[in-house]
């Protein structure tokens, strides 16, 4: 027998055996029946807007794994991305292009109060995220409606360059070449990616995995569990402040009511990317697979031809579906090479 297959088989083995492996199966299974449903699916116009949607669910859903993996949730990500929306478009003025700077200074910190006031009502003072975050999320609609009763607003023309480059005016054309290749979207997407794996490799993104993986037993080890929550909540809200970008480039307006259908969205598609629910486990990019798995989900119900009134029962069906075969295949897995380690 070869040596090397004996040595890279169980290696091939515990790989697979990752949750957040497990859904590429699914992701796999996903893309199939979206490309038979959509025939030009693999065109480039077709990918273009597929990337487009996707762009903003991968965002909100790096922030809510980031939360998920340090043993918490948040139920006020869709309420804080119309909250920044709609402060973006209060500030700015359509003919002041300095005012589009002040408004994202100005979101720029309201995400970084609105990551702190999460974070000390779960961490400091220990009340369950889950209803902590629920009650803030009626703050942060409340201060949107406020700001912003109807949908509207102003936004300066640089902003549209989150959206496409080529809707700015005067925009170079070494530019305009970069954004048709790398998509506004995609490049957030990748600052994201980038954030985290710098963050990850110091000792907070450690103790992010540690306090999700045992609050008691990191609070006994030295960490600092409450300002690690709180760092959690704060890298949260700016990568939702990142979709917001987005979306003001893209609609340039605000909406008081326009991220509420994400908040259970992004935690469904941590889950279905390999995030635990109950902390310490599971990649934050494997998010990333989650958000285009639910995305794919919403395209195929389209193509399907599937009536409006069933579309959200067959989503979470799809959904259920997705965790269910990720988690049994993960358990399989596990069991297996279980079984192969055992002493003989």
């Amino acid at each position: 027998m070869n040596p090397n297959r004996t040595r890279v088989a169980p290696r091939l083995r515990r790989v697979f055996a990752q949750p957040e492996h497990a859904s590429l199966v699914v992701l796999v299974a996903m893309v199939v029946i979206a490309a038979i449903l959509q025939r030009n699916f693999f065109a480039p116009t077709s990918l273009m807007l597929t990337i487009d949607a996707l762009g903003p669910l991968i965002l909100l859903t790096m922030g809510q794994a980031v939360v998920m993996v340090c043993g918490a949730l948040d139920l006020s990500s869709g309420a804080a991305l119309s909250l920044y929306t709609c402060v973006l478009t209060w500030i700015m003025e359509s003919g002041h292009p300095l005012t589009g700077v002040l408004a994202l200074g100005v979101t720029i910190g309201v995400a970084v109060l609105v990551g702190v006031v999460n974070g000390i009502g779960a961490g400091y003072m220990r009340i369950s995220s889950v209803v902590v975050t629920f009650a803030t999320s009626f703050v942060w609609l409340g201060i949107a409606l406020f700001i912003r009763p109807t949908p509207g607003g102003q936004s300066v023309n640089w902003f549209n360059a989150f959206f496409a480059y080529d809707s700015v005016h005067g925009m170079p054309k070494p530019l305009l070449t970069f954004g048709t290749v790398i998509p506004p979207v995609l490049q957030l997407v990748l600052l994201a990616c980038l954030i985290w794996f710098l963050i990850s490799k110091t000792t907070v993104g450690r103790y992010i995995y540690a306090v999700g993986g045992g609050e008691d037993s990191a609070y006994r080890t030295g960490i600092n569990t409450a300002r690690t929550k709180t760092i959690a909540y704060v890298i949260n809200a700016l990568f939702i402040l990142l979709a917001a970008l987005f979306f003001v480039g893209q609609n340039q307006s605000g909406d008081a009511r326009f991220g509420e259908p994400f908040t259970l969205q992004t935690i469904a598609a941590a889950v279905v990317g390999g995030i635990s629910l109950t902390g310490g486990r599971g990649s934050v990019y494997s998010a990333i697979v989650g958000a285009v798995i639910i995305e794919l989900v919403n395209k195929i119900i389209f193509f399907a031809n599937i009536p409006y009134a069933y579309g959200t029962l067959i989503a979470g069906l799809i959904v259920i579906f997705a965790i269910g075969v990720s988690q049994l295949y993960t358990i399989y897995s596990q069991r297996s090479l279980a079984k192969r380690n055992a002493p003989q």
